[in-house]
């Protein structure tokens, strides 16, 4: 019972996070963190917090360089991506990927489709990864 509570959980942080990426408009342009916030430091806690090994912390900072299309993580993202060993978390990555728009952000996302242990993963990577080339056209 636990267990399927925990997967009940999950799918539904999954679905929370897809329909909010569907409903913010994927036309708008990326931001610098400079735009954003005046602190100098901003940039550098956004990725101290991407690479944090507290999981709130980390969807936190993932779902807030996705938010406002911080385009200076996009490195650390790829990154992220590849050592990542949360499904959920990779999810999230991907994306954010898919919100930053670039095609070479993308490619990462395409070989996690290929090398994925986790079917759910590989399900939502590939969606996302799809649905990139159909609204790049």
């Amino acid at each position: 019972m636990k267990k399927l509570n925990s997967i009940f959980e999950n799918a539904l942080l999954i679905l929370f996070i897809v329909v909010f990426f569907m409903i913010t408009n994927s036309s708008a342009q990326s931001n610098s963190i400079n735009e954003i916030t005046k602190n100098k430091y901003a940039l550098d806690n956004l990725i101290a917090g991407i690479k944090s090994e507290n999981c709130g912390i980390k969807r936190s900072a993932i779902y807030f360089a996705g938010k406002y299309r911080i385009k200076e993580v996009k490195n650390v993202l790829l990154e992220q991506l590849i050592c990542e060993n949360e499904a959920c978390i990779r999810i999230l990555i991907a994306l954010v990927l898919y919100e930053l728009g670039e095609p070479k952000g993308l490619l990462p996302v395409k070989n996690q489709i290929e090398a994925d242990e986790d079917q759910k993963s590989r399900r939502m990577a590939t969606q996302i990864y799809f649905n990139f080339l159909k609204h790049d056209n």
